[in-house]
Formats: C-alpha cells, sequence, structure tokens
C-alpha cells in the first residue's frame, strides 16, 4: 500500500543529505518490519506531530474518501512517483540526484493522474489489491498452521491485483471507497499506534509483532466502517430531495 512505501521512505532516507537514497524498491513488509517503522516514527523528534498528522490524513481517507478521491488519487500516484524516482535517482548516484528524481517523479505521474483518472485508481486498486492478497494468504496460513503455503503468497497477490484492477473500470466508485477506507485505517491506526509506542512501547511493541490477529482486528474493524459511512454518506440527492 502506498503508506507502506511512504513509511519505508521515511525509515531508509539517510541523515546525510548529500547521499544517495535507498537502493531499492520497498517491497510488501512484513508485519515486524512495519511496526519497526511505527516505532522509526514515535522515536522522530518530532514523532508526536508526524503520528496526529498521519492520524488526521488516515480520518479524511477514510470517510471522505469517495467525496474528494481525484485529489486523493493525485496525492496518491505522487507519492508513488517520487518512490520511483527516489530509486532510480540512487541507481543513477551522483549527489542529490535521489532528490531530483523523486521531485520529477512526483510531479510527472500526479500530473498525468488528474487526466487519466480512471487509469490511476486501476493502477492503486491493483497495488492495494496485490497488498490485500497477499496480506490474507499470509493470514490465512499462518492461521491454519500450514507454513508450506507460503511460498505462494504471490498468488493471493496476483489474484488481488488483477482483480481490483480491473474493478476499477467497470466498479469505479467501489474500489475507490475499498481503497481509501482501508488506506484511511492503516494510516489512522498506524497513526495512533505511532503515539502509543512513543509513550508505552514495551507494553505494545511484543503484542503488534507477534499477534498477527491484533493487527488485523485494529486494521480491518475501522476499514470496515469507513466503508459503510463512505457508502451511506456517498449518495447525492436528487433534484426532488434538493428542492425540499
Amino acid at each position: 500500500m502506498i503508506l507502506t512505501m511512504l513509511l519505508a521512505q521515511v525509515s531508509t532516507v539517510p541523515v546525510d543529505s548529500g547521499g544517495a537514497g535507498p537502493a531499492a524498491l520497498p517491497g510488501i513488509p512484513s508485519q515486524s518490519q512495519l511496526v519497526d517503522s511505527l516505532l522509526d516514527i514515535s522515536h522522530h523528534q518530532y514523532g508526536a506531530v508526524l503520528a496526529m498528522l498521519l492520524f488526521a490524513c488516515g480520518l479524511v481517507y477514510m470517510l471522505q474518501g469517495w467525496k474528494i478521491f481525484k485529489i486523493l488519487v493525485v496525492a496518491n500516484v505522487a507519492v508513488l512517483g517520487a518512490v520511483i524516482g527516489n530509486y532510480l535517482g540512487s541507481r543513477a548516484g551522483g549527489p542529490n540526484t535521489w532528490i531530483f528524481t523523486s521531485v520529477a517523479g512526483a510531479l510527472l505521474l500526479g500530473g498525468l493522474a488528474w487526466p487519466l483518472m480512471k487509469y490511476a485508481v486501476s493502477l492503486l486498486g491493483g497495488l492495494v489489491g496485490s497488498f490485500v492478497g497477499y496480506g490474507l494468504w499470509n493470514y490465512v496460513t499462518n492461521t491454519i498452521d500450514r507454513p508450506d503455503l507460503l511460498q505462494y503468497s504471490w498468488v493471493g497477490a496476483l489474484v488481488g491485483l488483477i482483480t481490483l484492477g480491473l474493478l476499477a473500470f467497470v466498479i469505479l466508485k467501489f474500489v475507490v471507497m475499498f481503497v481509501t477506507s482501508l488506506q484511511g485505517a492503516v494510516m489512522g491506526v498506524g497513526g495512533v499506534l505511532a503515539l502509543l509506542l512513543k509513550y508505552m512501547p514495551d507494553d505494545l511493541e511484543g503484542p503488534l509483532r507477534d499477534n498477527s490477529h491484533l493487527m488485523a482486528i485494529l486494521i480491518g474493524v475501522p476499514a470496515i466502517i469507513g466503508f459503510v459511512f463512505q457508502t451511506c454518506w456517498s449518495k447525492t440527492p436528487t433534484k426532488k430531495e434538493g428542492a425540499k
């Protein structure tokens, strides 16, 4: 998901601005790696501010995703462009090249996303679907105690990629609400957890790393609430209702 890419960038950007950026694209993170990213935010000098900002942005995505989806889609694609630009700049070498390529990638993909909105939604839907499929495959195999099936996690990612990627051309509204609700839940819960980890890391770090059910509940319940909220409140009133 775009959030995990952003968290990966936050945790891997070098302190020395003259150095090169990360040399590899962030992959699908494990649960432990996601907790490490939240710890990086909580240990930051302005960790509390970043956590609150993440929580506020998560609420916007989760509750108002469909109403302002074009702006949110452009923002997501711009972040994706920055990640790709960062990778290409780090491969090219040179002082601060990754900074310029990150900005260029964000402007390029963000600018293309507005006129090609349906394709941008399809791209984001495919990415989110791959993350969801991969995560569900791992969650189910761990739940039924079949570690031998973990090597086929790519099947779940592929199914999610194709399903949501193609649904964007058929049921755009459903894909937008699904993506924004899930992303908003991850961002909002991530902000709350980062804030809590700042003040009580010993009580939360262990359960968050070891208990996959806890993480699934913390993200799944707000995502469902956000999807239902958007479904109920995104219906545009008819002319007759507007006249009344």
